[in-house]
């Protein structure tokens, strides 16, 4: 894909603007209710339309049948919005796009639920996945599926855990634990873990998409939220397991999990060293409006001063660099700190303004600090305790703090009196200075700096 474009979908009226994918990988971070996935219900609408059609109630009469498709499809449409939906992919309406040379598999996390029992076929069936005859595909595979799966078991340190794959039972599976002495078909869920069987299955469905692909056809693999029971070892083994895997694959992959954004930037990054393959965003709700930051596609403070120094007579442009400048650093901020990333502008600054101390370390937030802080009260020594617990949260308290509450404070100030009438000017109209501009730029320098400091990054690092 190299553009998405959705118009009156679901979440999104007229926000979301053409999502340039250009053939890359695409990682988008966006809290429950952010919108990320619509983004992934307008994909699936694009490649998996003749299944959703499928699923169509069928009228007692033919009469009353148009009247019954256009109530499912309305399903789709904002709430606000008065005319149809419209996707546009690679800039074409999505009625009119060709998917036949295309391959695509979506796994969401809301069909990961935890059944009595799993089979090869029912489960490839529950997916959006890109495979014509699942029986056929079951039964030339399952033996191959059945080895790989039992392979990477092995490499995700559950070496105790083994699948068998019954071709004469259905294509069910029964798990086996050989240290517990465990091995079950039916009721699994009552003696394996929900991270494990969550493991198995994402396995089951990575090594049946791996026997299924073409490679005549452009493939796309979309992930949304699917790691949220596994362990965090589990989930780094995933992602170098997806990364490794599936290099042919064009990867979107949208999550709600601050830390699991982090890893993946930190693989890509810094482990693969592949950065040009890949688009970093977050989705944010703003006033009941979604909006989309592509991590590199809001200018900086250094390219600000530039545009300011070579534009000094476009105060909207500059007025509305500065306001988009801002309100990135303040999600960016609410994001790796989790003080609030779904909310207002207005509430995050209150949020910073009544917090005492910030902890983060090591891209590890304060969720991590408490797990860990748990652990620690969960050991039989509690020798020293208050001590331990003191050094750990020491260990994540950030120095500076109160100097950034009063960066923020002024900010606060200049985005009411200068930011917005700036972003909203009238030439020959402002009430405010080349002061005014300068003051605001060192003070989102000031913040851009912070931000650095604390992630020991480029806040636009991708």
């Amino acid at each position: 894909m190299t553009s998405l474009k959705i118009t009156n979908f679901k979440a999104y009226r007229e926000e979301l603007d053409r999502l340039p994918l250009d053939d890359k990988n695409f990682l988008l971070y966006g809290e429950n209710g952010s919108g990320k996935s619509s983004i992934y219900d307008a994909i699936k609408v694009v490649f998996f339309k003749n299944k959703l059609v499928q699923g169509i109630p069928v009228a007692s009469t033919p009469d009353e049948q148009p009247n019954i498709n256009n109530n499912f499809w309305a399903k789709y449409k904002n709430n606000s919005a008065t005319s149809a939906f419209e996707i546009k992919i690679n800039d074409t309406d999505y009625d009119n796009f060709d998917t036949v040379p295309y391959q695509v598999f979506m796994i969401a996390m809301d069909k990961l639920c935890m059944e009595n029992s799993l089979r090869l076929d029912k489960l490839l069936e529950k997916f959006d996945i890109s495979i014509d005859n699942i029986e056929e595909f079951c039964t030339t595979n399952y033996e191959n599926i059945e080895r790989k799966v039992n392979d990477k078991l092995q490499v995700f340190r559950e070496e105790n855990i083994i699948i068998v794959i019954d071709n004469e039972d259905n294509f069910s599976i029964k798990i086996t634990d050989t240290t517990r002495g465990l091995s079950y078909k039916e009721n699994i869920e009552n003696y394996f873990n929900e991270a494990k069987l969550n493991l198995i299955i994402l396995l089951l469905l990575f090594e049946s998409i791996q026997c299924a692909k073409n490679s005549d056809k452009k493939k796309i693999l979309v992930l949304d939220d699917f790691i949220t029971s596994l362990d965090v070892s589990n989930r780094t083994f995933l992602m170098k397991y997806i990364l490794e895997s599936f290099h042919d694959f064009q990867i979107l992959i949208f999550t709600h999990n601050v830390y699991f954004y982090n890893l993946i930037m930190y693989l890509v990054n810094d482990i693969y060293k592949v950065p040009t393959k890949w688009k970093f965003a977050n989705v944010y709700e703003i006033d009941n409006k979604h909006k989309l930051y592509i991590k590199g596609g809001i200018d900086t403070v250094g390219k600000i001063r530039d545009f300011y120094g070579q534009n000094n007579g476009d105060i909207e442009g500059v007025g509305n660099k500065i306001r988009q400048r801002f309100e990135v650093l303040l999600y960016e901020f609410s994001k790796l700190l989790m003080v609030g990333a779904v909310e207002d502008s207005k509430k995050i600054i209150e949020r910073i303004e009544n917090t005492n101390n910030v902890y983060f370390n090591n891209k590890k937030t304060a969720s991590d600090l408490v797990d860990e802080l748990d652990e620690i009260l969960n050991l039989t020594n509690l020798q020293n305790l208050q001590n331990r617990l003191k050094s750990k949260i020491n260990s994540y308290k950030k120095d500076r703090f109160q100097n950034f509450k009063e960066i923020i404070r002024d900010l606060k100030l200049y985005q009411k009196v200068t930011l917005h009438p700036m972003s909203h000017g009238t030439i020959g109209q402002s009430s405010f200075t080349q002061t005014d501009i300068a003051q605001s730029l060192d003070l989102l320098e000031k913040f851009e700096n912070y931000l650095k400091d604390l992630i020991d990054s480029d806040v636009d690092h991708a």
